[in-house]
């Protein structure tokens, strides 16, 4: 097997010596194009900025649960959720309030929730919100730059919950047929 012929990624001493230790460690095990990709991941990852995270926006603390958000896509929104009261015991009635300005309009909306625990799916739920005529929700109708100012009531649940990590993730789409995202959102609730 002939050794690859490999391009320092850096002007760096060190980290050339570094990247060629662990090459010629892992030759013998791959052939040089995977070492390439190898080098090409390991250069993406350790880029500042090339790959970053979403900003988790924290919903509500508890002594029983932690609830906290983020947006599946890297644009701007305006939005912002609050929940009340931040718990789970007793199963109360939660009230949510909204503020969001759409960036299309919501004559249709369908939603498509999905809920993990643990890493396994749970549950799997579709429904249409806004149908465009006589809908029973007042955010339906809004048009794009309008403001959502709105309070919803939340119903208690009707089973005990584990105590773990549940991840929800939330799409919206302006039509039937589940294309152009209107919104997508990434809960996490912790349950301690």
């Amino acid at each position: 097997m002939t050794k690859p012929n490999f391009v320092p990624l850096s002007e760096n001493k060190h980290s050339n010596r570094v990247f060629t230790h662990i090459t010629q460690i892992l030759s013998p095990l791959f052939l040089g194009r995977y070492i390439t990709m190898f080098k090409l991941v390991l250069f993406i990852l350790f880029i500042p900025g090339f790959s970053s995270s979403q900003r988790r926006e924290l919903i509500c603390r508890s002594s029983d649960i932690e609830l906290s958000y983020s947006f599946c896509d890297s644009m701007k929104h305006n939005f912002f959720f609050n929940i009340t009261p931040c718990s789970l015991i007793g199963k109360p009635q939660w009230e949510g309030s909204v503020f969001w300005i759409p960036r299309s309009d919501i004559i249709f909306l369908k939603i498509n929730l999905s809920l993990w625990y643990h890493d396994a799916k749970a549950l799997d739920w579709k429904q249409i919100i806004c149908t465009g005529i006589d809908d029973d929700y007042s955010f339906c109708g809004t048009l794009k730059g309008e403001t959502i100012n709105t309070t919803i009531n939340i119903r208690g649940l009707t089973m005990e919950l584990e105590k773990g990590e549940y991840t929800v993730l939330l799409r919206g789409f302006p039509n039937y047929f589940e294309e152009n995202l209107l919104i997508c959102l990434n809960l996490t609730m912790l349950y301690k």
